[in-house]
């Protein structure tokens, strides 16, 4: 239960920034190159790819590289993980 706890607790730090939960819900869908995406949340290109970043480190998103831009997706088989994690934590 203790590893389900830390996991979840994880992924909730992650999430909580609201910039990276608004990247989520963009990505939601279709795939999108951070040059649409730091302009709809409207931050620097710089911070958008630093919450990408975060993001692909709990693998939550995808990167796929299209000619010369980088397509991000959401990793929807980690993302129902992390929700099937919570779901058994808290289920009520």
């Amino acid at each position: 239960m203790k590893k389900k706890i830390d996991t979840a607790n994880e992924f909730l730090k992650i999430i909580a920034d609201p910039n990276r939960l608004k990247i989520l819900v963009f990505l939601k869908n279709k795939p999108q190159c951070v040059c649409k995406i730091y302009p709809m949340l409207k931050i620097s290109q710089k911070l958008a790819s630093h919450h990408l970043s975060q993001l692909r480190k709990l693998d939550l998103v995808k990167q796929d590289r299209i000619g010369n831009f980088i397509h991000y997706s959401i990793n929807k088989k980690v993302l129902k993980k992390y929700m099937h994690i919570l779901n058994s934590i808290i289920k009520i």
